[in-house]
């Protein structure tokens, strides 16, 4: 703790700019390229005018895209997808940009059937526009956000899309530039239940993630599937054909679901210890927050 695992920039010759600094992009230079524009039409050259009215549109427009154009730009610019990032199968594969913190995927073993699934660091604090390397010393994982589009309680800043690593397998490795400021709870899908769970802290705290989750010992908080007896997809509905229980089929939205939710709460991963130490270790968490709540019985069926 209290190393900021930060990478010394680097100079990437191709582009002649610092690889670290979130501002040095391909947007930057448009807006160079407006700003000669502008400077040459001052001087009476009508076709520099046309070119910085161009330009100048062009930027309006990445301002208004939709998040298919923001992928489609990103595409064209060599620039990290905003919804999918940037997968890779192995390490033979070039990255379109340096990282500048990395998160090992990992599976440790543990004195019980189900092993410990962990992001380590578990917290991370990064700057806006930091790319972070997610690599998987363990296949089978995801990195996802806590999005009402994947029908959770929103814990990503406002505006960012609902995004997600694909799987990969042993060696493969995901990069995803965190632009907008605030917290970021993310999960490994398949995993999730087991405590495969971790906060990423941009800039400053801020945004839903920012607050406390929901008490689930208050007896106030309303979940789908969150108590201790063992449920169905079939009760977790509504008996009517709506989901969640819900008039209309208007779905409910879950807060992290089980050891994820204790992973998430423990004191060790406040926003603010997160951007006070840089990192947080898997190790810094208290045991009980890693305890399990789901039990292998009756396998092998035989």
């Amino acid at each position: 703790m209290g190393d900021s695992g930060r990478e010394t920039p680097t100079t990437d010759e191709s582009t002649d700019r610092t690889t670290s600094d979130p501002s040095a992009n391909r947007r930057s230079v448009l807006r160079a390229l407006g700003g000669a524009g502008a400077l040459t039409a001052f001087a009476g050259t009508s076709a520099a005018s046309e070119r910085a009215a161009s330009v100048a549109s062009a930027e309006e427009a990445t301002d208004a895209r939709s998040p298919a154009e923001a992928r489609e730009r990103a595409r064209q610019d060599d620039e990290i997808d905003p919804v999918w990032g940037f997968p890779a199968l192995s390490d033979e594969t070039d990255p379109p940009t340096s990282a500048d913190h990395e998160v090992e995927v990992q599976i440790r073993p543990r004195d019980a059937p189900i092993p410990e699934f962990v992001f380590e660091p578990t917290g991370l604090y990064v700057e806006p526009g930091d790319t972070v390397r997610f690599s998987y010393a363990s296949p089978h994982h995801t990195v996802t956000a806590y999005h009402p589009a994947f029908g959770y309680l929103q814990r990503v800043p406002d505006e960012v899309p609902p995004f997600s690593a694909p799987a990969l397998p042993q060696g493969g490795y995901w990069l995803y530039t965190f632009e907008q400021s605030g917290v970021y709870d993310l999960h490994c899908a398949p995993h999730e239940i087991f405590g495969h769970a971790m906060r990423v802290v941009v800039g400053s705290p801020s945004g839903p993630a920012a607050d406390p989750l929901p008490d689930l010992c208050a007896g106030g908080a309303e979940t789908t599937g969150m108590g201790g007896e063992t449920t169905t997809a079939t009760e977790t509905g509504g008996g009517d054909g709506t989901e969640g229980g819900q008039e209309g089929g208007e779905p409910e939205l879950d807060p992290p679901r089980v050891t994820a939710y204790t992973v998430l709460t423990d004191p060790a991963l406040d926003p603010e210890t997160i951007v006070d130490e840089r990192r947080v270790s898997w190790d810094d968490l208290a045991p009980e927050s890693k305890q399990l709540f789901v039990q292998i019985r009756g396998f092998p069926p035989c």
